[in-house]
């Protein structure tokens, strides 16, 4: 196969996979909104796929949750805490 040929293969299923990973990565926050107490499963899942836009939704809807809680999750202030960290 023509090296062109391959570089545009490989064009095509990074954008293929970048579009896969960003539909699992909607299910599991569509997940995760729904409900009352989101899977930590579900959670460490998304943040293991997300693309950073959706990493930012993700963050800033679990920040809501922080917020409107008068006794908030430890647990997930932790999570918080963590994510926030490792963007710098």
């Amino acid at each position: 196969m023509p090296r062109a040929d391959v570089r545009a293969l490989r064009a095509l299923t990074n954008a293929m996979a970048n579009e896969l990973q960003a539909a699992y990565a909607e299910v599991l926050l569509s997940q995760i909104r729904g409900s009352v107490y989101p899977s930590t499963t579900h959670m460490d899942m998304f943040e293991a796929v997300a693309p950073p836009r959706q990493m930012g939704m993700y963050l800033a809807h679990l920040m809501e949750r922080i917020e409107s809680e008068p006794h908030p999750s430890i647990p997930m202030m932790k999570r918080v805490e963590r994510i926030v960290m490792s963007l710098g």
